[in-house]
């Protein structure tokens, strides 16, 4: 069996009791809790400016981006892939004048 203290007068009783501790002005701000819901998922959000969306092109003309989609009215550029410094069949500048320009 545990051992039993007898309660001595109430004055000491009193002295016997831890009494609080002032807690340092530095501590404070470590001590406050934060309450935030249980799922946070809902609340997550891209930074402003993180990405840039993706134009989705020809999906019709409340897009911005539909019929053409970008590509102009008629011509190669339009139905098919052209090649970076094309003239449509003209000797090609890089040849003219070469890479580093030229000299009169």
């Amino acid at each position: 069996m545990p051992l039993r203290l007898q309660l001595l007068s109430g004055a000491s009783v009193s002295s016997l009791i831890a009494k609080p501790t002032p807690i340092p002005s530095f501590l404070l701000p470590f001590l406050h809790h934060q309450h935030r819901p249980a799922s946070i998922l809902s609340s997550l959000s891209d930074n402003p400016g993180a990405y840039n969306r993706r134009i989705r092109r020809g999906r019709g003309p409340s897009s911005g981006k539909g019929k053409t989609s970008g590509r102009g009215h008629k011509g190669q550029k339009q139905h098919g892939k052209v090649p970076r410094g094309f003239n449509g069949g003209q000797t090609p500048d890089i040849v003219v004048s070469g890479e580093r320009g030229f000299e009169n």
